[in-house]
């Protein structure tokens, strides 16, 4: 690599713009080999349990690589794939983690606001001139929770890049650091998530339309009712699915990979110069 894709300075604290085609940029130069790699993750995902922690291993060595390539330190496959394979229970571990962080979270609301609202609708009885600020206080409740709902699934960004990255770290210590690099800098790491979405949306989009067109001529040659019809639908629905997730992830881990760099640099100071491959 040579030539600076933009230095720290002038990209700004994690500015969308610069982040978003940063990603793109190294997506774009890597991509034979980002693809081939979140395609086997994906393909892992068939395998229960293992197949699952290999598949956020693989995710999270996509990043591993994208940070190599920022840093100006870019790493082998087969010596970057070292010391993520050494903990790939913990990837899942993390992984299960933040899903039952956020499970619990998402439990705990309703169990509570289920309460408040049983409670309110007993003091108050059959009031008709009350249900209308009941119901008004239920949507801004409901928009509060959203909006800290999607503020916390932020803080947990991160989590896999630090544990595939630095040494030492276990599941929970990924998630504290992950918590700590992004602690002020949710707002804008929102922003980058809602562009990086519009980006990848047109691909979600045309995956659907070809799966429409492909009914329909399936249809219009085969019976809906038949075995091969059932059996041709689900091979194109699991393949163009595979095919289009893997098209994404790398572009999401390598977002992951220069929020986690930019972070790094302006909260601990690393010496780092993000640069452009060629």
């Amino acid at each position: 690599m040579s030539g600076n894709l933009s230095s720290t300075q002038s990209m700004g604290p994690l500015s969308v713009g610069n982040v978003v085609s940063a990603a793109l940029r190294i997506y774009r130069d890597r991509f034979k080999l980002y693809y081939r790699l979140a395609f086997i993750a994906y393909l892992w995902i068939l395998v229960p349990v293992y197949g699952w922690a290999k598949f956020t291993a693989i995710s999270a060595l996509i990043s591993r690589l994208v940070f190599g390539e920022i840093t100006d330190r870019p790493e082998p496959v087969n010596e970057a794939r070292r010391p993520v394979e050494r903990k790939l229970w913990s990837f899942l571990g993390a992984g299960l983690l933040v899903c039952l962080i956020l499970i619990g979270v998402w439990l705990g609301f309703s169990i509570v606001f289920g309460i408040l609202a049983g409670l309110l609708g007993t003091i108050l009885g059959q009031n008709p001139t009350v249900l209308p600020v009941l119901a008004l206080l239920g949507v801004v409740a409901f928009i509060a929770f959203v909006i800290g709902f999607i503020r916390l699934i932020s803080r947990l960004f991160l989590v896999e890049v630090p544990l595939a990255i630095e040494n030492d770290l276990g599941a929970t210590s990924a998630i504290n650091r992950s918590w700590q690099l992004t602690k002020g800098y949710v707002s804008r790491l929102q922003w980058i998530v809602f562009v990086a979405f519009l980006l990848t949306l047109p691909v979600s989009i045309a995956i659907q339309i070809f799966l429409t067109i492909v009914q329909v001529v399936l249809g219009a040659v085969l019976s809906t009712e038949s075995g091969i019809f059932g059996f041709l639908y689900f091979v194109l629905v699991l393949g163009l699915s595979l095919a289009s997730g893997a098209l994404v992830v790398p572009f999401w881990q390598a977002i992951k990979a220069i929020v986690y760099y930019d972070l790094r640099n302006r909260k601990e100071g690393m010496d780092l110069k993000l640069r452009k491959s060629r």
